[in-house]
């Protein structure tokens, strides 16, 4: 090989490792990105079941005295 096609060639090589790099950075934010959305949905789902739990609670205590037969039966 002469020297012009070696210069060529690791031109080339330089290039694509220019967008690996930027690819691999848009990934990473990508990522970053996503970790926050799933931190947030995480939060929001603890949330939701302990409200859910809540409810629960208040039902069941609830059910007891309505499904009580008045004393005349």
């Amino acid at each position: 090989m002469n020297s012009d096609k070696i210069e060529q060639r690791f031109e080339q090589l330089e290039e694509k490792l220019a967008y690996q790099e930027m690819a691999n950075a848009e990934l990473s934010e990508e990522i970053f990105r996503q970790q926050k959305e799933i931190d947030a949905l995480t939060k929001a789902h603890q949330s939701m079941v302990q409200r859910l739990e809540a409810l629960q609670d208040v039902a069941a205590e609830g059910d007891g005295s309505q499904n009580e037969k008045p004393p005349h039966y």
